[in-house]
């Protein structure tokens, strides 16, 4: 957990290969700050978090994402992920690798940012703030996960123990802290992060998702690709409600929103009605945080190409998708001109697969690296689940939202329709767990409610890794 050598390179990141420079070497210059800092970045596509496990793997087949069958030839461990089996040896090396990977990437920002406390390095410009700022950001962000999978349900439990956070560069174990007092800390530590990134240049240049002209470093450009500052604005938003914090929630929600008309726009209609060849599957303009996996198709090939049946495929269920999800009218909200479906859900025999995460003709492009982390249209529904004056008012940010995907206005909105929002919003990216538990409703993976798993701390609540418990 030491090291802080990190072998991996992205170009968008404008991150040079530096597996061989030691740590005094990082900390002493302001280059080597931002490739400690870009490090961080690549490392949270590691399988164990955002590359798989975190995203598009175990937590959406916690999430009941996706139809996991019972022939073990086939299936293998899912089986048991699929039945909440927590405790498998298999399942439980899982939820190491996870948290110990997390925990280790918090070790790393925790050595950044006390360096930057006592360094005499000069800084260009707002460079300082901006480390700075993303630093703590990251750290919120993976603490808040970890909170998120390991923690109590919140809205139930708040004093309960969690999990240790960690604001000091130290391998000594910490105390694990109620869930409220972790709340408080990565809330602290989000609104420090706002603070610095003040003048982030996304406020006033955009995301600059291209390369400077004049060769100079990128460092400062592809500012979605980044913790900028709207991206901590919104995991203030997403944060905000998953503590009870309406009011936080919906002021956050909507300064995004108002942002997004300038900085994130919703999707140009004919880059995916438009192109049915080529779609923008990831409406890549209204992503406010997206790592970049220069991998991701072969993720996409190993988990959701049809091709490798008879191997596993994840994929929704056909009744699900068909009939409450993408059908149902008034009752759902699910319709199959939603462009949500119509590009990222291609036939093949009679089933549908998922293909959001597949490369683009132009293989180049960025938007084919892209893993989204937060995204615009979460905004909306928090927008509409937050309002102070209920549902009834909140739905027309649903409504919005659901006119940029080509839908029709909802007349009234429910918990349960808003949860359908959410699954067509946000599938396969490692979100709609987290909302049931924080909910504390029914896991929809059925067309059949009886079957849906009812809610529970067994299912909400993983035990936490022995690597932790050991300590």
């Amino acid at each position: 957990m030491l090291t802080v050598v990190l072998s991996s390179c992205d170009a968008w990141l404008d991150v040079k290969p530096y597996d061989k420079m030691s740590q005094d070497e990082l900390l002493s210059s302001e280059a080597g700050y931002m490739k400690l800092l870009n490090g961080i970045y690549i490392e949270l596509n590691r399988d164990m978090l955002y590359g798989g496990a975190m995203s598009m793997e175990m937590i959406e087949i916690m999430g009941g994402a996706y139809v996991i069958g019972t022939n073990n030839s086939v299936w293998g461990n899912y089986a048991d992920l699929a039945e909440y089996e927590y405790g498998t040896d298999y399942w439980r090396a899982r939820f190491n690798e996870t948290w110990n990977k997390a925990y280790s990437l918090i070790l790393n920002c925790n050595l950044l940012l006390e360096n930057l406390e006592t360094t005499d390095v000069r800084f260009t410009g707002d460079n300082y703030k901006i480390i700075k700022g993303e630093a703590l950001a990251l750290r919120a962000m993976l603490h808040f996960d970890m909170l998120r999978l390991f923690g109590p349900v919140y809205s139930r439990n708040p004093e309960a123990l969690s999990i240790p956070y960690y604001k000091v560069y130290s391998v000594v174990p910490n105390e694990r802290l109620s869930a409220s007092e972790v709340a408080a800390e990565i809330t602290r530590d989000l609104h420090e992060a706002r603070i610095l990134l003040a003048n982030d240049p996304v406020r006033t240049s955009g995301t600059m998702a291209s390369a400077p002209s004049d060769g100079a470093s990128s460092f400062m450009h592809y500012r979605n690709l980044r913790l900028n500052y709207y991206a901590v604005t919104a995991l203030l938003a997403r944060s905000g409600l998953y503590f009870g914090d309406n009011d936080a929630a919906y002021k956050y929600s909507t300064e995004v929103i108002e942002a997004a008309r300038e900085v994130f726009p919703f999707v140009d209609r004919n880059l995916v009605s438009g192109s049915p060849d080529d779609p923008d599957r990831i409406f890549s303009s209204e992503v406010i945080f997206a790592l970049t996996h220069s991998q991701r198709n072969t993720v996409f090939k190993g988990y959701f190409d049809p091709s490798r049946i008879p191997n596993y495929v994840f994929r929704m269920d056909n009744d699900l998708m068909s009939n409450v999800i993408y059908g149902g009218g008034a009752t759902t909200g699910g319709s199959q001109d939603d462009y949500r479906y119509r590009v990222n859900w291609v036939a093949t025999g009679a089933n549908r697969y998922f293909y959001k995460y597949s490369d683009m003709v132009d293989s180049g492009s960025i938007t084919n690296t892209m893993i989204p982390m937060i995204r615009l249209g979460e905004m909306y529904l928090i927008a509409a689940e937050s309002r102070s004056s209920g549902l009834e008012a909140g739905v027309s940010y649903v409504n919005l939202l659901r006119a940029a995907r080509g839908v029709s206005k909802l007349p009234t909105l429910t918990m349960e329709t808003l949860q359908y929002e959410y699954i067509r919003e946000l599938y396969g990216e490692g979100q709609l767990f987290f909302m049931y538990k924080r909910m504390f409703s029914p896991v929809i993976f059925s067309a059949t409610a009886s079957r849906n798993p009812q809610p529970s701390d067994a299912i909400f609540v993983v035990p936490l890794p022995s690597t932790e418990t050991d300590n």
